[in-house]
């Protein structure tokens, strides 16, 4: 079974312990207020989830209002493979009288052939400028199965599902998502007790065609597809575990790859990844 690592804090210093998808995690009481801009400042460190496969490092959270997430990624190749392929987040419950099934996708943007230094990582401000890149293509995410009926939301908006995308100190991608309770369940439901699955899915990159002349079959960055021709939210195109897919995007044939940077695996590029985490919210 596949394995995701809860991170514990064993001063001086701290270690990584390995527990099932199948185990339940108790969501961290966030204070009110918190600021969703992308900045992981206002969150206890070190992120106490991490998936080994796709290289995202999370947290999950709650007040007496929204479901928090903050998502980092410490992996250049995987973070650019996050941005270009896309990946979406389900929530859902099977609570019996209080089902339900929430989508919230990031399309990809082709970001594999953004220039790069000759060290590790980029420095500084070439980092800022693909991130910066990266948040201004994505105008709007698509989403689905919230109580309001909403079908799209914008960044950094605090009247609804508010997404905030940004930087931490060493420039690796930090996704923040407040979400209200309200739109998971009605107001008489919403005891803090809850048990919530978290569903996450990485698309795979599209592997590259050298045929005809040397162009590609991928799909346009953007489009709903999962990184594959004939996918979209939750439709039939998605692959092994189907769910809320972004869009196609990646390198493309004529173009240099980019180097291996960090622990990222150039075969991953193309390997769709998920993974589940089973949460219950907090009272006071």
């Amino acid at each position: 079974m596949k394995k995701i690592l809860l991170i514990c804090i064993l001063l001086p210093s701290f270690s990584f312990q390995l527990f099932s998808q199948g185990d339940v995690s108790k969501a961290r009481r966030i204070p009110s207020g918190i600021i969703i801009d992308g900045n992981d400042n206002e969150w206890s460190k070190p992120l106490n989830f991490f998936d080994d496969k796709s290289g995202l490092m999370f947290a999950i959270g709650n007040d007496n209002e929204n479901l928090y997430l903050c998502f980092t990624m410490k992996d250049e190749l995987k973070m650019r493979k996050l941005m270009s392929a896309g990946w979406s987040i389900q929530l859902s419950s099977k609570e019996k009288k209080k089902k339900f099934k929430a989508e919230l996708g990031f399309p990809g943007v082709n970001v594999m052939n953004f220039k790069r230094s000759n060290n590790n990582f980029e420095k500084k401000p070439a980092a800022d400028n693909l991130i910066k890149t990266y948040e201004m293509q994505l105008t709007t995410l698509p989403v689905k199965g919230f109580k309001s009926g909403v079908k799209e939301v914008k960044l950094n908006d605090p009247t609804g599902i508010n997404i905030g995308i940004g930087a931490d100190k060493s420039q690796h991608i930090v996704y923040e998502i407040a979400i209200p309770l309200m739109e998971l369940r009605s107001h008489d439901q919403i005891h803090l007790d809850e048990l919530i699955t978290l569903s996450v899915v990485v698309n795979a990159l599209e592997r590259p065609s050298y045929g005809n002349g040397g162009g590609s079959n991928m799909g346009h960055p953007g489009s709903m597809g999962g990184g594959r021709p004939g996918g979209g939210m939750g439709g039939s195109g998605a692959r092994r575990g189907g769910g809320m897919s972004g869009g196609a995007g990646g390198y493309r044939p004529g173009n240099a790859m980019p180097q291996h940077a960090g622990s990222g695996d150039k075969g991953t590029l193309f390997e769709k990844s998920s993974f589940k985490q089973k949460f219950t919210l907090t009272g006071n």
